[in-house]
Protein backbone atom coordinates (compact mmCIF):
# COMPACT_ATOMS: atom_id res chain seq x y z
CA UNK A 1 0.00 0.00 0.00
CA UNK A 2 3.33 2.31 -0.04
CA UNK A 3 3.22 2.71 -3.32
CA UNK A 4 -0.50 3.77 -3.49
CA UNK A 5 -0.45 7.36 -5.71
CA UNK A 6 -4.07 7.13 -6.67
CA UNK A 7 -6.90 6.74 -5.34
CA UNK A 8 -10.65 6.18 -6.82
CA UNK A 9 -13.80 6.13 -4.85
CA UNK A 10 -17.22 5.60 -6.28
CA UNK A 11 -20.46 3.63 -4.95
CA UNK A 12 -23.92 3.20 -4.25
CA UNK A 13 -24.92 2.48 -8.12
CA UNK A 14 -23.53 1.73 -11.76
CA UNK A 15 -24.11 5.19 -12.66
CA UNK A 16 -20.96 6.43 -10.37
CA UNK A 17 -19.01 2.85 -10.43
CA UNK A 18 -19.09 2.18 -14.14
CA UNK A 19 -17.70 5.68 -14.53
CA UNK A 20 -15.34 5.40 -12.12
CA UNK A 21 -13.98 2.07 -13.63
CA UNK A 22 -13.35 3.69 -17.03
CA UNK A 23 -11.69 6.02 -15.87
CA UNK A 24 -9.75 2.92 -13.93
CA UNK A 25 -8.98 1.62 -16.87
CA UNK A 26 -7.71 4.55 -19.00
CA UNK A 27 -5.46 5.39 -15.92
CA UNK A 28 -3.90 2.27 -15.43
CA UNK A 29 -2.84 2.20 -19.19
CA UNK A 30 -0.91 5.15 -19.03
CA UNK A 31 0.42 5.16 -14.67
CA UNK A 32 1.96 2.43 -12.68
CA UNK A 33 -1.08 0.18 -11.43
CA UNK A 34 0.52 -1.20 -8.32
CA UNK A 35 -0.22 2.62 -7.31
CA UNK A 36 -3.61 2.69 -8.05
CA UNK A 37 -6.71 2.13 -5.26
CA UNK A 38 -9.53 1.69 -6.18
CA UNK A 39 -12.18 1.81 -2.96
CA UNK A 40 -15.62 1.19 -3.28
CA UNK A 41 -18.98 -0.82 -1.34
CA UNK A 42 -20.63 -4.30 -1.33
CA UNK A 43 -22.56 -3.20 -4.69
CA UNK A 44 -19.31 -2.24 -6.62
CA UNK A 45 -18.05 -5.40 -5.64
CA UNK A 46 -20.07 -7.31 -8.52
CA UNK A 47 -18.01 -4.89 -10.84
CA UNK A 48 -14.62 -5.36 -10.33
CA UNK A 49 -13.86 -7.93 -12.73
CA UNK A 50 -14.46 -5.59 -15.68
CA UNK A 51 -11.48 -3.64 -13.98
CA UNK A 52 -9.05 -4.88 -17.07
CA UNK A 53 -5.69 -4.68 -15.01
CA UNK A 54 -5.77 -7.16 -12.05
CA UNK A 55 -2.64 -5.10 -10.89
CA UNK A 56 -4.69 -2.46 -9.81
CA UNK A 57 -5.41 -2.37 -5.93
CA UNK A 58 -9.18 -2.63 -4.68
CA UNK A 59 -10.35 -2.17 -1.23
CA UNK A 60 -14.00 -3.58 -0.64
CA UNK A 61 -15.95 -2.34 2.55
CA UNK A 62 -19.63 -2.68 3.41
CA UNK A 63 -21.47 0.39 3.82
CA UNK A 64 -24.90 -0.79 5.14
CA UNK A 65 -23.44 0.47 8.77
CA UNK A 66 -22.89 3.79 7.81
CA UNK A 67 -20.72 4.31 11.28
CA UNK A 68 -19.23 1.22 10.67
CA UNK A 69 -18.45 1.66 7.47
CA UNK A 70 -16.29 5.28 8.35
CA UNK A 71 -14.62 3.37 11.34
CA UNK A 72 -13.27 0.47 8.92
CA UNK A 73 -12.14 3.39 6.73
CA UNK A 74 -10.62 5.65 9.32
CA UNK A 75 -9.00 1.77 10.21
CA UNK A 76 -7.73 0.89 6.73
CA UNK A 77 -6.76 4.02 5.31
CA UNK A 78 -5.19 6.10 7.64
CA UNK A 79 -1.64 4.70 7.55
CA UNK A 80 -1.65 5.07 4.07
CA UNK A 81 -2.38 8.61 4.92
CA UNK A 82 0.38 9.02 7.20
CA UNK A 83 2.88 6.86 4.64
CA UNK A 84 1.72 8.86 1.56
CA UNK A 85 1.44 12.90 1.79
CA UNK A 86 0.60 13.40 -1.66
CA UNK A 87 -1.85 11.22 -2.51
CA UNK A 88 -4.86 12.42 -5.46
CA UNK A 89 -8.11 11.61 -4.82
CA UNK A 90 -11.04 11.40 -7.11
CA UNK A 91 -14.60 10.97 -5.81
CA UNK A 92 -17.37 9.18 -8.35
CA UNK A 93 -20.05 9.83 -6.27
CA UNK A 94 -22.03 7.18 -3.79
CA UNK A 95 -22.29 8.25 0.26
CA UNK A 96 -18.63 6.12 0.66
CA UNK A 97 -16.63 8.84 -0.91
CA UNK A 98 -17.60 11.89 1.44
CA UNK A 99 -15.90 9.77 4.25
CA UNK A 100 -12.85 9.06 3.00
CA UNK A 101 -12.36 12.20 1.01
CA UNK A 102 -13.31 14.10 4.62
CA UNK A 103 -10.32 11.75 6.31
CA UNK A 104 -8.03 13.08 3.71
CA UNK A 105 -8.68 16.29 4.41
CA UNK A 106 -8.12 16.20 8.09
CA UNK A 107 -5.07 14.57 7.12
CA UNK A 108 -3.76 17.55 5.26
CA UNK A 109 -4.55 19.93 8.04
CA UNK A 110 -3.57 17.70 11.00
CA UNK A 111 -0.46 16.32 9.75
CA UNK A 112 0.38 18.92 6.50
CA UNK A 113 -0.16 16.45 4.21
CA UNK A 114 -0.64 17.70 0.23
CA UNK A 115 -3.49 15.50 -0.77
CA UNK A 116 -5.21 16.47 -4.01
CA UNK A 117 -9.04 16.21 -3.92
CA UNK A 118 -11.07 15.97 -7.01
CA UNK A 119 -14.69 14.92 -7.92
CA UNK A 120 -16.78 13.91 -11.23
CA UNK A 121 -20.48 14.90 -11.00
CA UNK A 122 -22.05 12.17 -13.68
CA UNK A 123 -25.11 13.86 -13.62
CA UNK A 124 -26.44 17.95 -14.62
CA UNK A 125 -26.97 18.43 -10.82
CA UNK A 126 -25.08 17.38 -7.95
CA UNK A 127 -25.60 14.63 -5.42
CA UNK A 128 -25.59 14.89 -2.13
CA UNK A 129 -22.46 13.46 -1.63
CA UNK A 130 -20.80 15.30 -3.94
CA UNK A 131 -22.60 18.77 -2.71
CA UNK A 132 -20.31 18.24 0.13
CA UNK A 133 -17.61 17.08 -1.37
CA UNK A 134 -17.62 20.00 -3.70
CA UNK A 135 -16.79 21.92 -0.77
CA UNK A 136 -13.21 20.93 -0.16
CA UNK A 137 -12.29 19.72 -3.66
CA UNK A 138 -9.66 21.33 -5.41
CA UNK A 139 -11.44 20.71 -8.69
CA UNK A 140 -15.05 19.18 -9.97
CA UNK A 141 -15.45 17.28 -13.21
CA UNK A 142 -19.08 18.30 -14.70
CA UNK A 143 -20.37 15.92 -17.73
CA UNK A 144 -22.48 18.49 -18.70
CA UNK A 145 -21.34 21.65 -19.97
CA UNK A 146 -22.57 24.62 -18.46
CA UNK A 147 -23.02 28.19 -19.37
CA UNK A 148 -22.51 29.85 -15.93
CA UNK A 149 -19.57 27.39 -14.42
CA UNK A 150 -18.82 27.79 -10.97
CA UNK A 151 -15.18 28.61 -10.21
CA UNK A 152 -14.22 25.03 -9.47
CA UNK A 153 -15.41 23.27 -12.49
CA UNK A 154 -14.14 21.72 -15.49
CA UNK A 155 -16.39 20.33 -18.05
CA UNK A 156 -14.95 16.77 -19.15
CA UNK A 157 -17.80 14.72 -19.71
CA UNK A 158 -19.05 11.52 -18.58
CA UNK A 159 -16.78 8.76 -18.92
CA UNK A 160 -18.98 5.42 -20.06
CA UNK A 161 -18.35 1.50 -20.88
CA UNK A 162 -18.55 1.53 -24.53
CA UNK A 163 -20.55 -1.41 -25.10
CA UNK A 164 -19.70 -1.11 -29.02
CA UNK A 165 -17.60 -4.26 -28.61
CA UNK A 166 -20.80 -6.27 -27.64
CA UNK A 167 -21.60 -9.67 -30.00
CA UNK A 168 -25.51 -9.29 -28.97
CA UNK A 169 -27.38 -10.04 -31.82
CA UNK A 170 -31.02 -10.52 -32.14
CA UNK A 171 -33.65 -11.76 -34.35
CA UNK A 172 -34.35 -9.11 -37.27
CA UNK A 173 -37.38 -10.70 -38.30
CA UNK A 174 -39.11 -9.33 -34.97
CA UNK A 175 -39.65 -5.79 -33.56
CA UNK A 176 -37.01 -6.22 -30.50
CA UNK A 177 -38.31 -3.11 -27.28
CA UNK A 178 -35.80 -2.68 -24.49
CA UNK A 179 -37.04 -1.80 -21.31
CA UNK A 180 -34.31 -0.28 -18.91
CA UNK A 181 -35.05 0.68 -15.53
CA UNK A 182 -30.94 1.71 -14.34
CA UNK A 183 -29.17 0.02 -12.11
CA UNK A 184 -31.21 -0.84 -9.88
CA UNK A 185 -34.25 -1.08 -12.31
CA UNK A 186 -37.46 -0.07 -12.03
CA UNK A 187 -40.39 -2.30 -10.83
CA UNK A 188 -43.45 0.94 -11.31
CA UNK A 189 -42.07 0.97 -15.43
CA UNK A 190 -41.89 -3.02 -15.52
CA UNK A 191 -45.26 -3.56 -14.42
CA UNK A 192 -46.58 -0.53 -16.55
CA UNK A 193 -45.66 -1.86 -19.72
CA UNK A 194 -46.25 -5.65 -18.99
CA UNK A 195 -49.93 -4.89 -17.66
CA UNK A 196 -49.78 -3.41 -20.96
CA UNK A 197 -48.63 -6.26 -23.03
CA UNK A 198 -51.50 -8.58 -21.82
CA UNK A 199 -53.85 -6.95 -23.24
CA UNK A 200 -52.05 -6.50 -26.79
CA UNK A 201 -53.58 -8.82 -29.61
CA UNK A 202 -52.06 -11.45 -30.64
CA UNK A 203 -51.43 -10.14 -33.90
CA UNK A 204 -49.11 -7.74 -32.53
CA UNK A 205 -47.66 -9.87 -30.00
CA UNK A 206 -45.95 -12.66 -32.69
CA UNK A 207 -44.31 -9.88 -34.30
CA UNK A 208 -42.70 -8.36 -31.57
CA UNK A 209 -40.04 -9.01 -28.93
CA UNK A 210 -39.78 -7.26 -25.28
CA UNK A 211 -36.82 -7.55 -23.32
CA UNK A 212 -37.31 -7.02 -19.64
CA UNK A 213 -34.71 -5.80 -17.17
CA UNK A 214 -35.70 -7.14 -13.91
CA UNK A 215 -34.34 -5.90 -10.20
CA UNK A 216 -32.47 -8.73 -9.26
CA UNK A 217 -34.13 -9.67 -6.15
CA UNK A 218 -37.22 -9.80 -7.98
CA UNK A 219 -36.48 -11.74 -11.44
CA UNK A 220 -37.80 -15.29 -9.62
CA UNK A 221 -41.44 -13.40 -8.84
CA UNK A 222 -41.91 -11.99 -12.72
CA UNK A 223 -41.23 -15.26 -14.22
CA UNK A 224 -43.58 -16.66 -11.92
CA UNK A 225 -46.31 -14.20 -12.70
CA UNK A 226 -45.90 -13.42 -16.25
CA UNK A 227 -44.99 -17.14 -17.12
CA UNK A 228 -47.57 -16.88 -19.83
CA UNK A 229 -45.60 -14.50 -21.66
CA UNK A 230 -42.51 -16.01 -21.22
CA UNK A 231 -43.53 -19.35 -22.66
CA UNK A 232 -44.73 -18.16 -25.57
CA UNK A 233 -41.66 -16.87 -26.33
CA UNK A 234 -43.14 -12.76 -26.19
CA UNK A 235 -40.61 -11.81 -23.59
CA UNK A 236 -37.50 -12.23 -21.80
CA UNK A 237 -36.29 -10.64 -18.53
CA UNK A 238 -33.00 -10.59 -17.28
CA UNK A 239 -30.83 -8.74 -14.59
CA UNK A 240 -28.63 -5.74 -15.16
CA UNK A 241 -25.90 -5.62 -17.34
CA UNK A 242 -23.63 -3.27 -19.25
CA UNK A 243 -22.92 -4.88 -22.10
CA UNK A 244 -26.25 -4.64 -24.06
CA UNK A 245 -26.02 -3.88 -27.88
CA UNK A 246 -28.56 -1.24 -28.21
CA UNK A 247 -27.91 -0.77 -32.06
CA UNK A 248 -29.89 -4.19 -32.14
CA UNK A 249 -32.96 -2.90 -30.94
CA UNK A 250 -35.77 -0.82 -32.29
CA UNK A 251 -37.38 0.78 -29.50
CA UNK A 252 -35.87 1.61 -25.89
CA UNK A 253 -37.29 2.34 -22.77
CA UNK A 254 -34.71 4.01 -20.28
CA UNK A 255 -34.38 6.06 -17.38
CA UNK A 256 -32.42 9.30 -17.71
CA UNK A 257 -29.58 8.71 -15.64
CA UNK A 258 -26.57 10.32 -17.21
CA UNK A 259 -24.67 6.97 -17.96
CA UNK A 260 -28.21 5.42 -19.81
CA UNK A 261 -28.55 8.83 -21.64
CA UNK A 262 -24.89 9.25 -23.16
CA UNK A 263 -24.39 5.25 -23.61
CA UNK A 264 -27.62 5.13 -25.62
CA UNK A 265 -27.40 8.02 -27.46
CA UNK A 266 -23.81 7.23 -28.17
CA UNK A 267 -25.60 4.03 -30.40
CA UNK A 268 -29.23 4.80 -31.22
CA UNK A 269 -32.08 7.97 -31.01
CA UNK A 270 -34.51 5.24 -30.97
CA UNK A 271 -35.15 6.15 -27.52
CA UNK A 272 -37.79 6.70 -24.99
CA UNK A 273 -36.40 8.61 -21.73
CA UNK A 274 -38.53 8.21 -19.06
CA UNK A 275 -37.06 10.33 -15.78
CA UNK A 276 -37.75 8.94 -12.31
CA UNK A 277 -39.53 11.70 -10.66
CA UNK A 278 -39.63 10.50 -7.34
CA UNK A 279 -35.53 11.03 -6.50
CA UNK A 280 -34.62 13.17 -3.71
CA UNK A 281 -33.12 15.37 -6.15
CA UNK A 282 -34.87 14.83 -9.54
CA UNK A 283 -31.40 14.43 -11.30
CA UNK A 284 -32.58 12.61 -14.26
CA UNK A 285 -35.22 15.04 -15.07
CA UNK A 286 -32.47 17.73 -15.13
CA UNK A 287 -30.53 15.63 -17.51
CA UNK A 288 -33.22 15.68 -19.82
CA UNK A 289 -33.76 19.55 -19.58
CA UNK A 290 -30.19 19.72 -20.78
CA UNK A 291 -30.81 18.44 -23.94
CA UNK A 292 -34.19 20.93 -24.34
CA UNK A 293 -32.25 23.79 -23.73
CA UNK A 294 -30.11 23.20 -26.53
CA UNK A 295 -32.61 23.06 -28.26
CA UNK A 296 -32.29 19.49 -29.57
CA UNK A 297 -35.62 18.85 -31.62
CA UNK A 298 -37.83 15.98 -30.49
CA UNK A 299 -39.08 13.51 -33.13
CA UNK A 300 -41.04 10.36 -33.20
CA UNK A 301 -39.98 7.45 -32.95
CA UNK A 302 -39.24 5.74 -36.38
CA UNK A 303 -39.98 2.30 -36.92
CA UNK A 304 -37.16 0.65 -39.77
CA UNK A 305 -39.43 0.79 -42.67
CA UNK A 306 -38.98 -3.17 -43.18
CA UNK A 307 -40.56 -3.65 -39.88
CA UNK A 308 -43.17 -0.75 -40.33
CA UNK A 309 -46.25 -3.21 -39.72
CA UNK A 310 -47.26 -1.52 -36.66
CA UNK A 311 -48.52 1.90 -36.40
CA UNK A 312 -47.44 4.88 -35.04
CA UNK A 313 -50.41 4.73 -33.09
CA UNK A 314 -49.60 1.35 -31.34
CA UNK A 315 -46.62 2.92 -29.77
CA UNK A 316 -48.22 5.74 -28.52
CA UNK A 317 -50.94 4.15 -26.91
CA UNK A 318 -48.54 1.49 -25.29
CA UNK A 319 -46.20 4.27 -24.09
CA UNK A 320 -48.79 6.56 -23.37
CA UNK A 321 -46.97 9.01 -20.49
CA UNK A 322 -49.98 9.61 -19.09
CA UNK A 323 -50.28 6.69 -18.24
CA UNK A 324 -46.93 6.47 -15.78
CA UNK A 325 -48.00 8.67 -13.18
CA UNK A 326 -47.48 11.83 -14.99
CA UNK A 327 -44.12 11.75 -16.18
CA UNK A 328 -43.15 12.72 -19.79
CA UNK A 329 -41.63 10.45 -22.22
CA UNK A 330 -39.12 12.39 -23.73
CA UNK A 331 -37.59 11.35 -26.93
CA UNK A 332 -34.30 13.31 -28.68
CA UNK A 333 -32.28 13.46 -31.63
Amino acid sequence: MKKIKFIVIAGSSAGHILPAIKYLNNLSDIKDPNEILFITNEIGKSYLEKIKNDKVNKLTVSSKNKLLFVLKIFLNLSLLFLFNRKLILIGFGGFITTPILLISKLFNIIFFSSNSIYIHEQNFIYGLANKINYLIAKNAFISFPKVNMRIKEIFVGNFFVDTNKSREKLDGKFINILLMGGSAGSLELNNQLLEKIKLLDSKYLEKIKFFIQIPYSYIDIYKKKYKDLLDNNNCSFFTFKNNLNFKEYDLILSRSGSGSINEILYHTNNVYFIPHLISRDQHQKFNLGYFFSQNMSLKKFQIPYKKNIISQFYFNSLINPHSIQKIICYTTR
